[in-house]
């Protein structure tokens, strides 16, 4: 279930996902290819995050550093280049032809360029909320603009700036492809208790 984060309660439930045409079919196959199909595979089968976590638990992954890095950005940038008003917090300026660039070129660029942080998220019951893909938003960070996005369990936060963000660099994913997950309460998640809210509703609503 995808929280678009629009209705009448900042909330809209979708069964199925967000349709737009916005790259050419080379570029869709080329974000398949070398990132999406790379991810899925890493993500769901290789390094699965368990289904359930302590609150504040910490889960240690390792990940191919480039396809892992170029996909999230690969979302990043799709998000940027959408016309749909879900994805309007995501203004990448300068940083969307850079980003692009990487992408086509399979260039993960410098370590501090775009460092990716994330958070395990967990419903109630302490598992691993596979459910929720959520709207991205923007944040400020000590001067950084960062992003975070829920999908695949997970709130991921990419810094977008022009100097290095150093707290995403020591806690995020690393050039040796590491990355620990904290797991994180959705209750502490601003755009996570919209999506609670949606879950719980779409539950009432079934016959």
């Amino acid at each position: 279930m995808a929280i678009s984060g629009r209705g009448n309660k900042g909330w809209k439930p979708l069964q199925i996902g967000i349709w737009e045409y916005l790259l050419c079919a080379d570029c869709e196959q080329h974000l398949n290819r070398e990132y999406e199909q790379p991810f899925l595979k890493q993500w769901t089968e290789e390094s699965p995050l368990p289904k359930s976590m302590p609150l504040n638990g910490a889960h240690s992954v390792v990940f191919d550093y480039s396809t892992f890095k170029l996909f999230h950005l690969s979302i990043l940038f799709k998000s940027s280049i959408s016309s749909n008003l879900t994805f309007q917090e995501v203004k990448l300026g300068a940083h969307e032809n850079r980003i692009r660039e990487m992408l086509l070129a399979k260039d993960p660029g410098h370590d501090w360029e775009y460092p990716i942080l994330a958070f395990a998220v967990l419903n109630a019951r302490h598992e691993v909320e596979q459910r929720i893909i959520s709207r991205p938003i923007k944040a400020r960070y000590e001067g950084h603009n960062v992003y975070g996005q829920i999908y695949g369990g997970a709130m991921w936060w990419v810094s977008v700036s022009s100097h290095r963000n150093d707290m995403f660099c020591r806690a995020g994913l690393q050039t040796t492809g590491h990355m620990t997950l904290v797991a994180e309460s959705w209750n502490d998640i601003g755009v996570m208790q919209d999506a609670s809210y949606a879950l719980n509703r779409s539950k009432q609503l079934k016959p």
